[in-house]
């Protein structure tokens, strides 16, 4: 079964008002319905006020950008043609964007009737179920997940909220990993970052794993590998935090948050001249941190670069007004 790509905003109540409004006339709602991508599909709703895919296209323009709407024209068309699960769907997805859960269920409810074994389509109604609290018929729906080739990635997404729902770590924990063993190269990125954070907030060095697992999925996003230099750090692995940190700066040269890292284990050494040059980097990629710029100054203090040093103090304490030890540190070298 075909299912929705990119969705957006509309009601069909203008299906039967041929007269077109004025734009200075026109509603919230009106404005939505005839901006240039979405007044053709209006005027042929106007003409053709019975037939169900112009609303289901329309929907799918508007789910973005307004997705009551959408799940207005997704109820027209579903209810032009009840047998239509991507009508239903749409619907339940829109439903879902508002927090009407309620109506969410119901609509997913209506789609799977009409597609019994779509699992895509359980797992949507299981997820409206949790956000709805029914968790005895979530968890029922997890467990039909559970048995089938390509659900049982989600069925344990699903059990995993439930248990931190309920504040169970040790259970959360054991349902991602079996979530993300299932799915393999096609695992949740969130629910790679989310195993990893529960992991870390136990001082578990399998943190690492996971957060260099979500890295791989999404290259161009360093931010899981400076979580994993974070782990390595907080576990007293300096070195190794060292060369996570250079990897996370190969994937973003930019990230300011890893270059303050290396400076802090430098400075943690008293290699003092490496210290200057990772801070003058963080500095460079981030113009307005004052924790840059203090820690910059520390080390031009520490490799006796007086004036140096007052500069930077000076500037920290300019992007920080209560930045209570640069001001310290002003008065000291003033002096």
């Amino acid at each position: 079964m075909k299912y929705l790509p990119i969705l957006v905003v509309m009601a069909g109540v203008v299906a039967c008002n041929n007269d077109h409004k004025k734009p200075e006339q026109q509603t919230s709602a009106d404005s939505a319905l005839y901006s240039d991508i979405i007044r053709p599909v209006t005027d042929s709703i106007q003409q053709y006020p019975d037939q169900d895919a112009l609303y289901y296209r329309r929907a799918l323009l508007l789910f973005n950008t307004n997705p009551a709407l959408a799940r207005l024209d997704f109820e027209k068309a579903a209810t032009l043609k009840p047998g239509n699960p991507d009508y239903w769907a749409g619907a339940g997805e829109a439903a879902l964007l508002e927090n009407h859960y309620d109506k969410a269920e119901l609509y997913f409810s209506k789609a799977l009737a009409n597609a019994p074994t779509y699992t895509y389509l359980q797992y949507k109604l299981a997820t409206a179920m949790v956000e709805n609290k029914h968790t005895v018929q979530a968890d029922s729906l997890a467990n039909v997940l559970a048995g089938s080739a390509d659900g049982k990635d989600k069925a344990f997404y699903l059990k995993a909220r439930m248990a931190e729902d309920r504040q169970d770590t040790t259970a959360a924990i054991a349902h991602l990993k079996t979530a993300v063993a299932a799915a393999g190269p096609r695992a949740e990125f969130e629910a790679v970052m989310e195993l990893a954070d529960l992991l870390r907030a136990r001082k578990t060095p399998e943190a690492v794993q996971y957060y260099t697992q979500a890295w791989r999925q999404d290259t161009l996003n360093a931010a899981p590998l400076y979580d994993a230099g974070q782990v390595q750090e907080e576990m007293g692995n300096t070195d190794a935090a060292m060369n996570t940190y250079r990897k996370c700066i190969v994937a973003d040269p930019g990230f300011a948050e890893a270059y303050l890292a290396m400076g802090r284990i430098y400075s943690a050494r008293k290699q003092w001249k490496d210290a200057y040059e990772a801070y003058n980097l963080a500095a460079k990629s981030a113009p307005s941190s004052a924790l840059a710029y203090f820690n910059r100054a520390r080390c031009q203090e520490e490799l006796g670069n007086k004036q140096e040093a007052l500069a930077d103090y000076t500037k920290a304490s300019t992007f920080r007004k209560d930045y209570k030890e640069a001001r310290e540190a002003i008065q000291r070298l003033s002096r």
